[in-house]
């Protein structure tokens, strides 16, 4: 798997690019054009204010965020709707339904909907991240969001537990071990208030796919699924090492955001764009870099992109409007608020609690994995569960990883 590789002076410099009044109409039209967008985020979220901001230019295009769940919920929605011929309009997308985005579900190639304006959109971008939203060919998508799983810290515990606050910014696995089990000592047992477990690395397939990365190995390479291999099972091993003496006590993502915040959990490995819902948690949280293996680090990124799947005409001319200004400085400043790493040409200053995500972009970062076919989404959901079983002590990582082969291949081929 090629690694789409960044850097923190490649994401941030450049030029400032096209304005947001010169991508947009000079007048708006007679009638309001309406858009509804099938997102992950609510009002209370930052996209909502790009929403609003874009709305309130009376471009003659009107808006409409609409709350449908997670990537896979909002994927899965979306093909019912085009099988009852009702495709979304828009849609946020994660980039790892790239080829079920375009192969399945249809997503427009905004160069066949208006090539002047798509180039003018995807400028607005460092090229490094353009082929994330080339597919088959196609520009499916304006690369919007991007992060890389890290550490978090909760301080209040780790002071309770007597350790050292002088933490580097590169951890290890080795590293993460040792800590979690002198937190687990200190404060295990109910002896505290809020503890519950003294780690968790997020069960999903994502910070799964960065240990078997960090590991040498990869899930999918190129057409092929080769987590199997010494390497991956590896990687898997040592992402299942802390289920067993109890120092990762799983939780799902929802519930683990939730006892992050509310100072239940340690150490928690998961998304840098939590950076922002952490500022204000109440408890003080530090951010170091994603643990290495063995003193390697080949970090995964994630994220999403705008698509436009609307197939009347009027409708994608409207979404290609907002797509602009969602690309200019002005809606880059008001969507930087979120905790996304930046990856526009536009100059944006980071925010607290970042170090650790632009260090490892300094690094480079490779894709997450893109399941292909179109059957993708299964492909995603039968990893998922593999994950969970040798979490769960179902299977040992060697067993595990054969099996999700023997079953992944046929969904991908």
């Amino acid at each position: 798997m090629p690694s789409n590789a960044l850097t923190r002076r490649e994401v941030v410099a450049g030029a400032a690019g096209l304005s947001a009044a010169a991508l947009l109409p000079a007048r708006a039209l007679a009638n309001d054009t309406t858009v509804t967008i099938s997102s992950p985020w609510g009002a209370d979220r930052p996209f909502q204010q790009v929403v609003d901001a874009f709305n309130a230019k009376g471009t003659g295009v009107q808006v409409v965020n609409r709350l449908d769940g997670d990537y896979q919920e909002m994927a899965t929605k979306a093909l019912a709707s085009i099988a009852a011929g009702r495709p979304p309009e828009m849609m946020i997308t994660g980039w790892k339904f790239g080829y079920f985005a375009s192969r399945t579900l249809g997503a427009r190639d905004f160069n066949e909907i208006d090539a002047a304006k798509a180039e003018a959109i995807i400028s607005q971008f460092k090229p490094q991240v353009h082929d994330l939203v080339n597919i088959d060919g196609k520009l499916i998508g304006l690369p919007w969001a991007m992060s890389t799983p890290v550490t978090w810290i909760n301080m209040d515990l780790w002071r309770e537990a007597g350790l050292d606050e002088d933490i580097p910014m590169d951890v290890s696995h080795e590293w993460l071990m040792e800590k979690a089990a002198a937190i687990e000592e200190a404060l295990g047992g109910g002896s505290h208030p809020t503890y519950r477990s003294a780690l968790d690395l997020s069960n999903n397939e994502w910070t799964s796919q960065a240990y078997i990365q960090n590991a040498g190995g990869y899930i999918i390479h190129g057409d092929d699924v080769v987590c199997d291999s010494p390497e991956a099972v590896a990687g898997m091993a040592a992402f299942a090492e802390p289920v067993q003496p109890g120092l990762w006590k799983n939780l799902d993502y929802r519930a683990q955001a939730q006892a992050q915040i509310g100072g239940a959990i340690a150490i928690v490995c998961t998304s840098s764009a939590r950076s922002s819902s952490l500022l204000d948690a109440g408890y003080e949280f530090k951010d170091v870099m994603f643990p290495s293996l063995g003193g390697t680090r080949n970090m995964n990124s994630g994220g999403n992109f705008l698509a436009i799947y609307a197939r009347d005409e009027e409708l994608a001319q409207a979404s290609m409007t907002f797509l602009e200004f969602c690309a200019s400085k002005e809606g880059q400043e008001i969507w930087s608020k979120v905790g996304y790493l930046n990856t526009s040409v536009h100059d944006i200053a980071p925010l607290p609690l970042q170090d650790a995500g632009y260090a490892q972009l300094a690094e480079g970062l490779t894709a997450e994995t893109i399941w292909p076919g179109e059957r993708g989404l299964e492909g995603q959901d039968v990893w998922r569960q593999w994950v969970a079983r040798v979490l769960e002590g179902e299977v040992p990582a060697e067993e595990g990883m054969i099996r999700a082969k023997a079953e992944l291949t046929p969904l991908i081929g």
